[in-house]
């Protein structure tokens, strides 16, 4: 057994080095298309927002440690839970609920009103395409 095997005390810090790199390249990016539009420079600033995100990638894709293990998984899913669930009741109760209430006259709904039902619509029917899919593929 001569391998040589990574200590489980550094692992960690490797690991949170190299989430460091890669969340840092994502920041930096979206601070440069902050500042890309305060100059009015978008397309550079979108340029290297882009390269940030796709150096956060390469960093996630090529790092030689694994940056995510089965607690980050797991928390990942309990968020997206969550997140779906508070939007699912947004979808369900508001939608019929602003519709009423224009028919009924008590407001008039604005624009945004049916660009944000549309957006919600297409976002559950996305993850109920996903689902399927990955239930009928495994």
């Amino acid at each position: 057994m001569s391998e040589h095997t990574t200590s489980a005390t550094t692992r960690p810090s490797a690991r949170k080095r190299y989430k460091r790199i890669a969340y840092g390249l994502l920041g930096a990016g979206i601070l440069a298309l902050w500042v890309g539009i305060a100059l009015d420079r978008f397309v550079l600033g979108v340029a290297l927002y882009w390269a940030g995100g796709l150096g956060m990638g390469l960093v996630q894709r090529f790092s030689p440690v694994e940056l995510y293990d089965e607690r980050d998984t797991t928390i990942e899913r309990k968020a997206s839970q969550n997140t779906m669930n508070v939007f699912a009741y947004v979808f369900i109760l508001g939608t019929p609920g602003g519709l009423a209430l224009q028919e009924s006259g008590l407001i008039t709904l604005p624009g945004e009103f049916y660009g944000a039902t549309w957006t919600l619509f297409a976002v559950f029917a996305v993850f109920g395409a996903s689902v399927l899919y990955h239930k009928y593929r495994t």
